[in-house]
């Protein structure tokens, strides 16, 4: 079952471009991944608002800031910053692709070459549900369980 939360999630991914009508290119892919990196670094997206509309006039026109509560590389704020930006002919990425990306100073340290062979870190320790969220994750919605049955 999808929840008004889950769908106000997924439109808050959404690129000016996307929500203005005005056509798109691979660009909206480099801002899912900004914000997909900015969501992982400080735990919510940066243009959510509480309705539809809020989310949109955000991603429109809301400065992208960054939460001094939490630190971040100044690399890391970089990349979100250029992955961010408004015009899509000038955001990370537009220009070379994934290579502009993969070059960009916040990977240094990952060898592209070898990352498919190379062992995540172990983590602390599993990711412990509270009771809803359990409960969330074992119902099923009707319409899906064909699908989960057949596929997964």
């Amino acid at each position: 079952m999808i929840h008004f939360s889950d769908l106000l999630q997924l439109i808050s991914q959404f690129s000016q471009e996307i929500i203005t009508g005005s056509g798109h290119t691979s660009a909206v892919d480099w801002w899912a991944l900004g914000i997909l990196l900015y969501e992982m670094l400080y735990g919510y997206t940066p243009f959510r608002g509480k309705t539809r509309q809020k989310t949109f006039a955000n991603i429109l026109h809301k400065d992208l800031k960054f939460p001094k509560s939490k630190p971040v590389s100044p690399h890391g704020k970089q990349l979100i910053y250029w992955l961010l930006h408004r015009d899509p002919k000038n955001r990370l990425g537009s220009l070379e692709g994934a290579n502009e990306i993969k070059n960009h100073p916040f990977f240094k340290n990952i060898n592209w070459a070898l990352v498919r062979c190379t062992k995540p870190p172990e983590l602390d320790g599993p990711i412990l549900l509270d009771n809803d969220e359990k409960k969330e994750a074992k119902e099923i919605d009707p319409g899906l369980d064909d699908l989960q049955k057949n596929i997964f």
